[in-house]
């Protein structure tokens, strides 16, 4: 029987945007989902088309496939970036579509990053895992052959709050199918419509459960882990899953580092001081826009010369009002929760090389200070725009400013690293990395 929903007075519909690799059986799922042969099998533009399922207007947004282990060409792109003018105003959710007869491993995962950013809007909080074929698992559970599936798999499910949704081709089991899909988008849906803090807090408590119990996990040697499953943004009922998990907020998935420990650098400074382009320096990627002004926290992870790294971006506070100083210092409370559990956990103060003044020793004792006291023991002022040095060494520089970068110098215990992004010198970030793994071995933030 198919459940009821509620929809919202100015919602006329509900828009699915589906995602996926080529023969992953995307048209086919927007088929069994409307109930009628809508989309073609070999799909070369985006479309979409109306029905009503379960009781309500739904828009289903069909793409076209990306090339598995391989480079998509510009026109899919393209494509996948016009699905969403055809989601306008936006996606409620966004199912990844991976067929349940193949493996997703890294070089699977490569190829759906590459498409996922190229969409230039969010993902991951209405994302869900579409699994299709699923009349090929001879009957197995569905949790059977995600248990089987390496760690690839489990990272981007969690990475979706462990949302996901069988799909067959029999007729009166689809129908089912679908009923469940559409009660698990509206669950999603209502915890999405929730204010965004207390969404980060029920993302950071599941975080610490899982953490927990991993940690159990490992000590008591077990084979498997319970892991709490994300229904409807609090944790809720509990499933099998395979040993390994191992939460990381964006980027690639993050495999064992030996004796490295994960670090976590939490970039903060006032506008225009380089922080986005450091980050972008740090994990040698374009991971942060730096065109646009950053209102929000993001992050992004992967191997940074054998370390595993998360890089937490923050809005910049503004000295002369262009930023909204209530929003900055909410997005730099919520900023720690975007860290891995595990990780041990740096502040990167950003200052450029040519001024720091005494309003901006206030503004940095004001913002810092939302972390709390402790804060300064795991700071490190990053200096950006290095060229501006024109020879001279950072202490000679600390001496020229004056007392407030003395002070600043100080409550970091002298802790610095220069950075010139127009460069292509790696070191300093090597620096950097070891530096922030000094600043508090042994020891979690």
């Amino acid at each position: 029987m198919a459940a009821s929903y509620r929809v919202e007075p100015n919602q006329s519909r509900v828009v699915v945007l589906l995602l996926g690799e080529k023969q992953s059986g995307k048209s086919s799922a927007g088929n069994r989902i409307l109930g009628r042969p809508a989309f073609q099998k070999k799909t070369t533009r985006s479309s979409k088309a109306n029905g009503c399922v379960c009781g309500i207007q739904v828009a289903v947004v069909d793409t076209p496939g990306w090339p598995p282990r391989s480079v998509a060409p510009h026109r899919v792109s393209e494509e996948l970036s016009r699905a969403l003018t055809l989601c306008h105003p936006e996606p409620h959710a966004i199912l990844l579509v991976l067929p349940s007869t193949s493996t997703f491993g890294q070089d699977e995962w490569r190829a759906m990053e590459a498409q996922l950013r190229a969409l230039q809007t969010p993902i991951w909080q209405k994302a869900m895992v579409l699994f299709t074929h699923g009349d090929q698992l001879g009957g197995l559970p569905i949790q059977h052959h995600i248990r089987n599936q390496g760690r690839t798999l489990h990272w981007l499910l969690d990475r979706c709050g462990n949302r996901y949704q069988v799909m067959t081709y029999q007729s009166g089991a689809s129908e089912a199918q679908v009923s469940e899909l559409f009660e698990k988008i509206q669950k999603m849906m209502e915890a999405n419509s929730r204010p965004r803090e207390v969404q980060d807090r029920m993302y950071s408590e599941l975080r610490r459960e899982v953490s927990m119990k991993e940690t159990r996990r490992t000590q008591g040697g077990r084979e498997e882990m319970e892991m709490t499953v994300m229904h409807d943004g609090r944790p809720a009922q509990r499933e099998q899953t395979a040993s390994g998990w191992n939460y990381q907020p964006r980027g690639f998935p993050v495999e064992p580092v030996g004796f490295k420990p994960a670090l976590s650098l939490i970039l903060l400074g006032r506008r225009k001081s380089g922080k986005s382009s450091a980050g972008n320096m740090i994990l040698e990627r374009e991971e942060f826009q730096t065109d646009v002004k950053t209102t929000r926290c993001s992050a992004g992870c992967g191997r940074v010369s054998g370390w595993s790294v998360t890089v937490v971006d923050t809005p910049g506070w503004s000295l002369f009002g262009l930023a909204d100083p209530q929003q900055v210092r909410t997005e730099i409370s919520r900023s720690p929760s975007l860290c891995p559990e595990a990780s041990k956990v740096s502040f990167l103060l950003v200052v450029p090389v040519g001024s720091f003044r005494e309003k901006d020793r206030k503004a940095v004792e004001t913002f810092l200070g939302i972390l709390g006291n402790d804060v300064w023991r795991s700071t490190v002022v990053l200096f950006t725009y290095g060229a501006e040095l024109r020879g001279r060494t950072v202490e000679e520089q600390v001496e020229r400013r004056g007392r407030p970068l003395r002070w600043l110098m100080d409550r970091c215990g002298q802790r610095q690293q220069v950075l010139d992004t127009n460069t292509g010198d790696r070191s300093p970030v090597d620096r950097l990395l070891e530096l922030c793994y000094a600043a508090h071995p042994g020891r979690r933030v």
